[in-house]
């Protein structure tokens, strides 16, 4: 979580597996935090579960995303975005 006197900004969640892979998902932001740095929060955000995985051992980090803007800041963090779209299966059992 990035926080700014005390108040919270952004946060993620990180799921580490048994494998040299990270799953980085659910970024979610303050509605009511406006200050103009939102935008370098999330990129501390990203980088600094970039190192917290380094720091881990882990090799790999995947993402799912669909907000533009998000997908934006990982390609400017250095993060390959496939341009081809996935599709999410899901089944009622």
């Amino acid at each position: 979580m990035v926080e700014k006197d005390n108040q919270p900004i952004v946060a993620c969640f990180l799921y580490f597996t048994n494998s040299d892979a990270v799953l980085l998902e659910w970024i979610v932001s303050n509605p009511d935090y406006r200050d103009k740095d939102r935008k370098k929060a999330i990129e501390l955000l990203i980088a600094t579960a970039e190192n917290v995985c380094k720091d881990s051992g882990k090799k790999y980090m995947f993402s799912i995303g669909r907000n533009k803007y998000l997908i934006e800041t990982h390609k400017k963090l250095g993060w390959v975005v496939d341009e081809n779209s996935s599709k999410e299966l899901i089944k009622k059992i």
